[in-house]
């Protein structure tokens, strides 16, 4: 399988054309009209559709792109907007189906939409990625439901206060004795974890800013913003913490996306973009959690399957010192694989780059690793302003006599590139998607054979074969009842009998190429016909004269 993939990345496709961009992350309005543009450019390619609706009135979209019937051919769903805060994951989504279908005159994009079906969700999260175009900016991961994530009885009644009336939401250091937190050895805007093992001590303590608006001893724990998508899902859901919901699947936009993604049997991989990362890092095998009773691990034969295609990821894509992560459980990448048993794959899209000293300004190696040191010394370099709000000292009503400052990194830097490095992101993961569908299980009946047993005795042996390098469905799919198997039918007439070998059968999982030999012993003559089908390989039919 390495060796046909390296084959497949070395083939040069054809560059796809880039759809024109905005200037900026588009908001849901900017995003509605985007997304209503191609079905108004493509009516032949596209159909659109509101799913639902969230708490806060805003459209779920979902964009079927390929030609019809959609239903009939092998599909992989693409999900943005999976974390309100990540920004980039919507450009991803909706940015791939505009380059997508730009690209749609070009004979290798029209034949991939006549084998190949997506369905586009590009924002799971609108609710949340609209507080970056607020009045008041903060990284927002829950939606417009109201919550009690303190557990007092009341709902949002500590929310964020914006103490230097800049418009964002930044830190609050407090001068304190007992404080953990000490400036950074190579850049005091920075706050770093005093480590007391080293004699180190803290002068600061450390909150988002804020005030204790229900005096319960904590800022902001309980404001708007209320239950997360990415935390809201069935597999390992996380009970009783901020964020998750009172149940899993409690909310309208989760059970709208999983009641869709359960209809559309053809989906065989589900690509998602969050901070979640399994592309540019893939999982390992973990055999005592494959094998639990309550399965918790990937399977060995899908974990190949997933380094398979995190190899022709970071082939194509640009991503490098992405985090290698685990996800903390109710989120959709473990969703995908544990419960819908798909292939499911996740990727940040962008990590800032570990950055190198600039000799020139006698720069030194940081001596302590930081992720806000790194990014302000990389955006420096990259000559990329306003990405830091300075430290300020304000009046605060809950440290009256203590020292409060306000600063930090501006919100979304860390996570989100500037804007105007997210179209050749964009174009990259297009590449990629299409990369990843040239993988696709494809059936083909292959070496058919008949030989005269007897008077009016037929033998008919064929091998059923999966052409592409991605198997038919995941090992863990073929533990469950809702998947749909590959079903072989032999079509007789009513002067033939099948004698021997199943007239309907289903079969397992096809690993990439490999197949499975058949044989049947019919009486008569005339023709058969032998049907093969399955939603996530497509259909196929021969008939064979006895």
């Amino acid at each position: 399988m390495r060796k046909a993939l390296t084959a497949l990345t070395l083939c040069s496709l054809p560059l796809l054309l880039a759809a024109q961009s905005p200037a900026d992350y588009s908001n849901h309005q900017q995003q509605s009209r985007r997304i209503q543009s191609l079905q108004t450019a493509y009516p032949n390619l596209v159909n659109l559709k509101s799913i639902t609706r969230t708490t806060g009135g805003k459209d779920i979209w979902m964009i079927t792109i390929g030609t019809a019937p959609a239903a009939a051919k092998p599909a992989i769903a693409v999900v943005g907007g999976v974390e309100g805060h990540h920004l980039l994951g919507s450009e991803l989504a909706l940015g791939f189906a505009e380059n997508l279908l730009a690209g749609s005159s070009t004979d290798s994009i029209r034949q991939l939409l006549a084998r190949t079906t997506f369905y586009v969700f590009p924002n799971m999260s609108p609710d949340a990625s609209e507080q970056y175009f607020a009045k008041l900016k903060y990284e927002r991961q829950g939606n417009a439901t109201a919550t009690d994530d303190d557990r007092d009885g009341r709902l949002n009644e500590d929310a964020f206060d914006d103490l230097d009336n800049n418009g964002k939401i930044t830190l609050m250091r407090v001068e304190s004795p007992i404080g953990d937190y000490k400036p950074h050895p190579d850049d005091a805007r920075v706050l770093i974890k005093a480590d007391p093992l080293k004699g180190e001590k803290g002068i600061y303590l450390l909150y988002t800013e804020g005030t204790d608006n229900d005096k319960d001893g904590r800022f902001n724990e309980d404001g708007e913003g209320g239950v997360w998508f990415n935390r809201n899902f069935t597999h390992n859901y996380p009970p009783f913490i901020p964020g998750s919901g009172e149940f899993a699947v409690s909310e309208i936009e989760t059970r709208a996306l999983l009641d869709q993604l359960y209809e559309l049997f053809n989906v065989y991989a589900v690509v998602s973009f969050g901070t979640n990362n399994n592309l540019s890092s893939p999982v390992t095998y973990n055999a005592a959690a494959a094998t639990q009773k309550i399965v918790n691990g990937w399977q060995e034969a899908d974990v190949k399957v997933n380094g398979t295609v995190s190899d022709l990821y970071n082939k194509t894509v640009v991503l490098k010192d992405a985090p290698k992560t685990s996800p903390a459980g109710g989120d959709f990448l473990s969703w995908a694989y544990y419960h819908y048993a798909r292939y499911s794959f996740s990727t940040p899209g962008w990590a800032v780059p570990k950055v190198k000293p600039d000799t020139a300004k006698k720069e030194k190696a940081l001596s302590v690793d930081d992720a806000a040191a790194n990014y302000l010394r990389w955006a420096a370099q990259q000559g990329i302003s306003n990405t830091f709000t300075e430290w300020k000292t304000v009046s605060h009503p809950d440290f009256p006599q203590q020292k409060v400052e306000v600063g930090g990194l501006n919100p979304y830097v860390l996570l989100n590139p500037p804007y105007k490095l997210v179209p050749a992101i964009v174009q990259q993961h297009t590449n990629f998607l299409v990369k990843l569908a040239a993988l696709q299980p494809t059936l083909e009946l292959l070496n058919i054979k008949t030989e005269k047993v007897a008077a009016g005795l037929t033998r008919i042996t064929v091998d059923v074969a999966n052409k592409g390098l991605l198997a038919s469905h995941t090992k863990l799919g073929e533990r469950n009842y809702f998947t749909k198997r590959i079903q072989v039918k032999v079509n007789t007439n009513p002067n033939q009998q099948v004698i021997s070998g199943r007239k309907n059968q289903l079969l397992g999982s096809l690993e990439g190429n490999g197949s499975t030999q058949l044989s049947w012993l019919i009486k008569g003559s005339g023709k058969i016909t032998i049907d093969v089908n399955c939603p996530t390989t497509g259909n196929i039919s021969s008939n064979i004269n006895l």
